[in-house]
């Protein structure tokens, strides 16, 4: 007869007490108070409908640094169809509040509801303005040292971090790494590859940068390069190659990303990874394929905002949810 030492390798613990569901996840142990034998299931994550925004966007600058009850996204928008419009969402709705100096969209957004970053983008030309917002308004800062967009960003408003992006002529990726003091910019070592579409998250000296695209014609990456605040080194790739997605940076170990597109506005994704600081595991797809998405949160409470397959982008909003786990006694029948 299969002993659990002898499948496992280990012993059944005993604990007075049971741990958390998700300390105890795929173990098993004897709650000695209790007189059962228990273990932890996990569900399923997953994706549901939230609030649509008022005003329809992709690629605005997100306050990517905020939870999903606080949420904020700023401009965005796509070629003839810009906006300015800065909303914030606090879990059940969004209200309009003060507008982005400049509409644009693809720019690099960080920060929360309070202390927010919008650095460079497109107008109808490549823009390397920054505003920052202090929970009131927007305010100009120093330019960025290269225009572009299709940016990735982390950090926060006062400690920001961007990478990559397009910059002129059309469909020239970028490798250039820039880090923000609150005041001005300074370049950083480069991304080893150049891309733009790439999306970002994490601190000045804890970041990542997701996919993307490279060449031109666009051509997806399935790349992910850590930046540990001196120079960046590639990680775990992505399962599925691609650029102008979404993600939720916990840490550089606690990281989802979806969305996105094979290939810009005609091959959308719905896919939803998972990243554990080496590898990528994909869970479960947001409700609907898009890219070019505004997103906010975290790994386990993320926002997916806008975006879609035009070129104005979206409102649909929808919430991702980490999965539950659930303590179970083992009985006899």
């Amino acid at each position: 007869m299969a002993t659990y030492k002898g499948i496992k390798g280990v012993k059944v613990v005993t604990k007075a007490t049971d741990p958390t569901a998700s300390e105890a996840d795929a173990t098993v142990w004897y709650n000695s108070t209790g007189n059962a034998l228990k273990y932890a299931i996990q569900g399923t994550a997953a994706w549901a409908s939230g609030t649509a925004m008022s005003t329809t966007r992709q690629q605005g600058a997100s306050a990517q640094a905020a939870p999903t009850t606080a949420a904020q996204v700023a401009g965005g928008g796509g070629p003839g169809s810009l906006t300015a419009n800065n909303e914030q969402y606090n879990g059940t709705a969004w209200t309009e509040v003060a507008d982005l100096q400049t509409g644009r969209f693809g720019q690099g957004g960080t920060g929360t509801q309070t202390a927010a970053l919008s650095a460079g983008g497109f107008t109808t030309t490549w823009v390397a303005a920054t505003e920052t917002w202090n929970g009131t308004s927007w305010t100009t800062g120093n330019n960025i040292l290269s225009a572009r967009f299709e940016i990735a960003c982390a950090g926060t408003s006062t400690a920001g971090l961007i990478s990559g992006g397009e910059g002129t002529p059309a469909s020239t990726p970028r490798a250039f790494t820039e880090s923000y003091n609150g005041t001005s910019w300074s370049e950083v070592n480069d991304l080893n590859q150049a891309r733009y579409g790439l999306v970002g998250g994490g601190t000045q000296t804890a970041a990542l940068a997701i996919g993307g695209l490279v060449g031109g014609p666009a051509v997806p990456s399935a790349l992910v390069e850590e930046y540990n605040g001196t120079s960046w080194t590639e990680t775990g790739d992505l399962n599925t190659a691609r650029g102008v997605g979404g993600a939720a940076v916990t840490t550089t170990e606690e990281t989802i990303f979806f969305g996105g597109a094979t290939h810009p506005g005609t091959v959308l994704k719905a896919q939803t990874e998972s990243f554990n600081g080496t590898s990528w595991t994909e869970v479960g797809d947001l409700g609907t394929a898009r890219a070019y998405i505004n997103a906010a949160g975290s790994s386990t409470a993320a926002l997916c905002m806008g975006g879609g397959p035009n070129t104005a982008g979206g409102t649909a909003t929808e919430e991702w949810s980490d999965p539950s786990y659930t303590i179970k006694t083992v009985t006899v029948s």
